[in-house]
């Protein structure tokens, strides 16, 4: 389910352990940083995705990676930090705690992260601070071309959560453009995008899916 997705960012994960070094920008969208005017940060790997994105029953939808000037150059200090972060974009797997940011620790679904029950998606896997406030960012978000494999892949996720196989919350809807007013079984938008935190409301569905797709897994 989430093969699409892995496939494109293993071509930037296999290039970049070649040199280990920026611009962390997949070949696809290479050109398009290079003649647009904009202020994503390319000297860290991209958080595409946050988890086992194969096997996760529970998928987050968010904007896009976060930057820091401190704390992201910190994530990295470790020498096999970036080799770590582009094994994961090639094999997804749980994210541990030790692994991932401090803003994907403290938030209120780090559990389910954790546990391996939770993946979390960026529709622009490239880092800034605030991307609803950076129009020039925007605009060359609605340009590259993973922007589109990011949606495309979305529309296969739809497609298992209609049929109860995956549970998908829309977080930070502005990018990937999803109708709320288009009702979709296995789809929850919370209430709450502006916050980092999830509601109270979509950690109990969540909990709710999860309860009952156990028990239909294991059969």
């Amino acid at each position: 389910m989430g093969d699409a997705l892995v496939e494109h960012w293993s071509r930037l994960a296999d290039g970049a352990e070649s040199k280990k070094q920026a611009p962390f920008a997949h070949p696809d969208d290479a050109e398009l940083f290079r003649t647009h005017e904009h202020s994503f940060n390319l000297d860290f790997p991209p958080p595409a995705f946050i988890g086992d994105i194969l096997n996760a029953p529970v998928v987050m939808l968010d904007a896009n990676g976060g930057y820091h000037p401190s704390a992201t150059p910190w994530e990295f200090s470790k020498p096999d930090a970036v080799e770590r972060y582009l094994d994961c974009l090639r094999r997804p797997r749980r994210a541990e705690r030790d692994q991932v940011a401090p803003y994907y620790r403290d938030r209120n679904y780090s559990k389910l992260l954790f546990s391996g029950d939770l993946t979390l998606v960026n529709a622009v896997a490239y880092r800034s601070p605030s991307i609803s406030q950076e129009p020039e960012n925007r605009h060359l978000a609605e340009l590259l071309p993973s922007t589109r494999v990011h949606r495309d892949w979305l529309q296969g996720v739809l497609r298992s959560a209609a049929r109860g196989e995956r549970f998908v919350v829309v977080h930070r809807n502005r990018l990937w453009k999803l109708n709320r007013k288009e009702e979709r079984p296995g789809v929850h938008f919370t209430t709450n995008p502006v916050s980092k935190d999830l509601s109270a409301k979509a950690l109990e569905i969540i909990h709710r899916f999860l309860e009952d797709f156990r028990p239909l897994a294991s059969t």
